[in-house]
């Protein structure tokens, strides 16, 4: 039950200076500029999932809102299995809290799987391609506990199904969908996968769909706020109609109606981390500068983007047609720029390529989250013009 609307007096689309609002609303609520949780489990706990198909820059986009965290903590987490990756939802990687991956993967992936059988089948694959799969995967890695990505689709090809191409890719999403197969703590960069009943076997249940809905919408807003049922519903592939069902179950979703949006919100927010406090009650500094990393939540975590992102630098940030998303450089919530890293000889150098004209408040902004990024890898900050922001 939605249980307090309010209503702006201005009529059509919603203006810039509202959707500035938003941007900084939502660096707060996803602790981006203000305190975050105080480990790296409690903070993916919090996130309810945050997109991982790049697993350095999910390590980054975790730390980042933990303080004093960093890759190796993040690493720590998967090896302890407190964290996993998986994915629950849209056919997207994800880290997720242990506890969380069954439940939300069976409430979330259906739908997914179902909307890719068409792709399955051009692909050349058919049902009983998957139950072979299956059968292969279910022995190998009761035999080796653990298995790397090329040594599992291995144990398949020899059970008589063609892995090449990306048919390994959607075998392996199939399984994990299927809570069969999760991600087991990678070594360097090599992927392996356990079964998932060994890895997290006390990963919770919510067989009741309602009440999974319920959590679901729950867990996402207290980290989303200010969002909209349209990018609830894009979040977890839902549909609309199912989406406003879920919010209907709520009783402390609050709306605000400005201009032709209907924003939504979880009026105590606050309470859904172990960190505390309420961060709508809390005042982001303005002008908090951050370098965010490739697909963080800020931008991913919604359909509509316009909040952060002008139309206008979509293509900046999202060059090419793969849909690959480059890091970003955001001032109170607002993509002003992207960046780059170059790892080298025990060092990392930092390039900025801003959209706007830097003062020097801002030059010194970048360097010092340049340097927490180097913290972050455990690497001196290269010295020189790499680490530097250029002019626009």
């Amino acid at each position: 039950m939605v249980r307090a609307s309010s209503t702006g007096r201005q009529t059509g689309p919603v203006s810039t200076a509202h959707l500035r609002e938003v941007a900084v609303a939502r660096t707060a609520a996803q602790r981006i500029s203000v305190a975050g949780e105080p480990t790296v489990t409690a903070t993916t706990r919090a996130m309810l999932g945050t997109q991982a198909q790049d697993l350095a820059a999910a390590t980054w986009a975790l730390a980042l809102r933990t303080p004093g965290a960093d890759a190796a903590a993040v690493q720590a987490a998967l090896a302890d299995r407190s964290v996993v990756r998986g994915w629950p939802a849209r056919g997207t990687l994800f880290l997720v809290a242990a506890d969380d991956l069954r439940w939300l993967t069976q409430l979330l992936a259906p739908r997914s799987l179902a909307a890719s059988t068409g792709l399955w089948r051009r692909a050349g694959l058919e049902p009983q391609h998957f139950s072979l799969a299956e059968e292969a995967v279910v022995a190998a890695l009761a035999e080796h506990g653990e298995l790397s990505r090329p040594d599992l689709l291995g144990a398949v090809a020899r059970h008589g199904v063609d892995t090449a191409g990306e048919r390994g890719s959607h075998l392996l999403r199939w399984l994990s969908a299927r809570c069969v197969i999760v991600f087991a703590a990678p070594r360097g960069t090599q992927q392996r996968f356990a079964l998932f009943e060994e890895w997290i076997p006390g990963s919770r249940r919510i067989d009741d769909r309602e009440e999974a809905l319920a959590e679901y919408v729950r867990r996402w807003l207290a980290r989303r706020g200010p969002a909209t049922v349209r990018d609830l519903a894009w979040w977890g592939g839902l549909t609309l109609t199912e989406a406003r069902h879920a919010v209907s179950l709520v009783d402390d979703v609050e709306t605000t109606v400005v201009g032709d949006a209907t924003w939504i919100e979880r009026a105590d927010a606050g309470a859904e981390g172990a960190g505390g406090g309420n961060a709508r009650q809390a005042r982001p500094a303005r002008g908090d500068l951050r370098l965010l990393p490739p697909f963080d939540e800020l931008l991913l975590g919604y359909g509509a983007r316009e909040a952060s992102l002008d139309p206008a630098g979509a293509s900046r940030l999202v060059p090419a047609s793969n849909g690959l998303f480059l890091p970003a450089v955001t001032v109170d919530g607002r993509v002003v720029g992207t960046w780059r890293r170059t790892v080298a000889r025990g060092t990392v150098a930092v390039e900025v390529d801003p959209w706007v004209a830097w003062t020097e408040r801002r030059r010194a902004q970048v360097r010092r989250r340049a340097e927490q990024y180097a913290q972050h890898l455990g690497l001196a900050l290269a010295e020189g013009p790499a680490s530097a922001p250029t002019s626009p």
